[in-house]
C-alpha cells in the first residue's frame, strides 16, 4: 500500500499535478534562452508581453516555497541593462522574467496596463545593472 502512494505520488509530481498548480511552458519567436517554464502567475502575464510589438522575453530561475501571501499577485516592474526586469510574486512561488526591447517606456507602460488588467499589484524599481 505504501508503494502504490509513493508511486502515485511520483506520477503527480512529474506530471505537474502538485500543490501549487501546475506550470506551464513557453517557447517560440518572441522567447529567447533555454528556460521555458512559467509559474502560474506569470502565465498569463506572459501571454499579454507577447503581443507587444518589438518585445522578446526571457524566463529566468523559479523561486518555490515561500510564504503565501494569500493569492495577491505581484508584479515589480525594473530596469535593467538591455530592458526590462519583471519580479513575478505569485501566491507561494516567484520568477525574474525579461523583457528586452528598444522602446522600453512604451514597453513598461504596456507592461503595467497588461498587469493592471489582470488586478495584479505593481511596484516600479530602479536600475538593476550588470545582470
Amino acid at each position: 500500500m505504501l508503494f502504490f502512494f509513493i508511486t502515485n505520488r511520483i506520477l503527480e509530481i512529474w506530471k505537474g499535478d502538485v500543490v501549487g498548480g501546475r506550470k506551464s511552458h513557453r517557447n517560440g519567436k518572441k522567447y529567447r534562452g533555454d528556460h521555458t517554464t512559467l509559474i502560474p502567475a506569470a502565465e498569463n502575464l506572459c501571454d499579454r508581453i507577447e503581443k507587444i510589438a518589438g518585445v522578446e522575453i526571457s524566463l529566468g530561475f523559479i523561486k518555490q516555497g515561500l510564504p503565501s501571501v494569500n493569492g495577491q499577485i505581484r508584479v515589480k516592474i525594473a530596469d535593467k541593462s538591455g530592458g526590462i526586469l519583471l519580479t513575478i510574486r505569485g501566491n507561494t512561488s516567484a520568477q525574474e522574467i525579461t523583457v528586452y526591447t528598444f522602446k522600453r517606456q512604451e514597453a513598461k507602460l504596456a507592461i503595467a496596463r497588461a498587469a493592471r488588467g489582470l488586478d495584479y499589484h505593481i511596484a516600479f524599481g530602479g536600475r538593476r545593472s550588470g545582470q
